[in-house]
């Protein structure tokens, strides 16, 4: 029997918890800051696109996020602890085995689904996850947990790029 492994990683999550709250920040630069405000432990893609870079100290962009009006916000562990939670609950629906690997990701078994459409079945996870609990999320596909790894990685570029390999958050390498 192969294996089949898919990798659901939440996109910018600590961003995309914020946003879950406050949607009046989707498609604007949002960064989140470490417990003590001091360096950026999250970005969105419009914050990136602007050159804030992981880890950097605040006091280093603040030319960055006064020119750009970029939102800043302190880290809330507790709410994304609750937002990981619903994640995970929802993910649970769609395969008996699930490992959590991180507060946004986790590893879902698919042996068993050789007669599904896997990037299918992988856009209706991503679907219900947005409906479920407004956060957004790539999967990758493959036949071990360390591909499984690159393919969301790849599933993360490509996502505005419709292909037969890789659309919609979605990434195949079986």
């Amino acid at each position: 029997m192969n294996k089949t492994f898919a990798l659901c990683d939440g996109n910018n999550f600590y961003v995309s918890c914020e946003r879950v709250f406050d949607p009046s920040i989707q498609n604007k630069p949002v960064i989140v800051l470490s417990n003590n405000d001091g360096c950026v432990i999250a970005r969105s893609n419009e914050a990136k696109a602007l050159g804030i870079v992981m880890g950097e100290p605040v006091f280093k962009c603040e030319g960055l996020i006064k020119k750009h009006k970029i939102h800043v916000f302190s880290a809330n562990f507790p709410l994304y602890g609750c937002m990981s939670g619903r994640m995970m609950s929802t993910l649970s629906q769609f395969s008996p085995n699930l490992e959590q690997y991180s507060i946004d990701e986790a590893f879902l078994s698919l042996d068993g689904f050789e007669n599904q459409d896997l990037f299918k079945y992988a856009q209706k996870i991503r679907y219900t996850v947005k409906r479920d609990t407004g956060l957004p999320v790539s999967i990758g596909i493959a036949p071990t947990k360390t591909l499984a790894k690159v393919a969301n990685r790849i599933a993360k570029k490509t996502s505005a790029v419709a292909a037969t390999a890789a659309a919609d958050g979605v990434f195949c390498f079986t």
